[in-house]
């Protein structure tokens, strides 16, 4: 069954008719009986819990055979509906002087991307007029995050799932009062219109981390980038693009650390295989449809095919990577917090090893959430695995300050 195959109507109701019924009255009674015994689980979860990852994991397949709309908040609707000074929205101008790494100029040329003016949204402590996207305090620190959604669907708005995971942060990240999320460009490729190819979400978020450096006057030592899944993979990208070059008004201006929560950064698939932590987790998780090529060839967009597993910028947890001895130096301290049951888990470790080859292994901590599916920290419901995610992420800031 392709992608987006039932996207039009009157095929779009039936199909979400006939996922309603066969979920409720099929699929969940069947799991219920194939589970009932704890022996028979793909982990120590209650039954509750298996049923529920089984539940988004059909939410997921029935959202590529259908539309990504319902998880896309488009900005300028929600502007027009008069909501942006409810929700923090705020508008990005382009960045195009930041554009200095020849491999990313390429790639933006091969895949017609120019730098656009983008949606952010701010969480938090707003200004005394109750306006968001206040100039920065003395020595005031914030978080610049990115969600998920594979680079083919999600959205900055607090609504969106990951506006969870940063409201938590606040119950946890001790000092810092403003959370600022980026929109960037999601890809598509055929069925869909052709658009959002690589490098567009690093362009995008390089203008993000201009506007919170340049125009609002944070101090990049005062900055943690933060991302999950594929926001996680961008946030890297932006860490090591800012790590290690010299950026037009900006100079080096890395940032004091980056938070990274299951990062989706093999788009070629190069450790799938017997063995694997895709195959170890295939019935504990629940992101499966994100890796059987959609995702990989609207990311890749006119650039060659192998680019997914050979491209350091696309996937530098590949496996084919040529040489990627010495390309990962100069990142600030890093945390890597990934589901001990996901299917990222090898994934996750070899991007943890090479970030440790190039800069030593006091600059990472890497932790496996005991039992946890993917992201667990973006679901209420995954306790105690989400509270120990959010515990880490705790320690690992308030480290942070005792080494400043």
């Amino acid at each position: 069954m392709g992608y987006f195959a039932f996207r039009h109507q009157p095929l779009l109701t039936l199909y979400y008719l006939y996922t309603a019924v066969s979920l409720l009255f099929v699929k969940v009674p069947y799991w219920a009986v194939r589970y009932a015994l704890p022996s028979t689980r793909p982990q120590p979860w209650s039954l509750g819990r298996v049923i529920l990852v089984k539940c988004y994991r059909e939410v997921i397949t029935t959202l590529f055979r259908t539309t990504v709309a319902p998880f896309c908040h488009d900005a300028v609707a929600v502007e027009k509906a008069g909501k942006a000074d409810e929700v923090g929205l705020v508008w990005i101008e382009p960045a195009p002087e930041l554009l200095v790494v020849p491999e990313i100029q390429e790639a933006a040329r091969v895949n017609g991307i120019e730098p656009e003016r983008r949606a952010g949204y701010w969480m938090g402590k707003r200004g005394p007029d109750g306006k968001v996207g206040q100039p920065a305090g003395p020595d005031e620190k914030v978080i610049y995050g990115f969600h998920g959604g594979g680079f083919v669907m999600g959205s900055a708005h607090p609504d969106f799932a990951t506006g969870y995971i940063y409201r938590k942060m606040f119950d946890y990240a001790k000092g810092y009062e403003r959370i600022f999320q980026s929109d960037y460009r999601i890809s598509s490729t055929d069925p869909l219109p052709i658009v959002g190819a690589f490098p567009a979400a690093l362009v995008d978020a390089l203008a993000g981390y201009k506007y919170l450096v340049h125009d609002l006057g944070f101090k990049p030592e005062n900055i943690i980038i933060m991302g999950e899944s594929a926001g996680a993979a961008l946030a890297f990208n932006l860490t090591r693009y800012l790590s290690q070059n010299d950026l037009p008004g900006l100079g080096r201006a890395r940032p004091r650390g980056q938070l990274l929560l299951s990062p989706a950064s093999d788009w070629g698939f190069t450790h799938e295989g017997p063995g694997s932590s895709f195959e170890r987790n295939w019935d504990c998780d629940m992101v499966h449809s994100f890796f059987e090529g959609f995702p990989t060839k609207a990311l890749v967009g006119k650039l060659p095919p192998e680019a997914a597993w050979e491209n350091s910028w696309i996937s530098p947890s590949s496996k084919r990577l040529p040489n990627p001895e010495g390309i990962f130096k100069g990142l600030p301290p890093t945390c890597i917090i990934v589901g001990g049951a996901e299917m990222l888990v090898d994934v996750v470790k070899t991007l943890s090893d090479r970030i440790i080859a190039d800069n030593g292994e006091e600059i990472v901590d890497y932790y496996e959430v005991p039992h946890a599916a993917h992201v667990p920290m973006t679901h209420a419901w995954h306790e105690p695995e989400s509270r120990m995610g959010y515990e880490r992420c705790a320690r690992w800031l308030e480290s942070l300050e005792s080494s400043s």
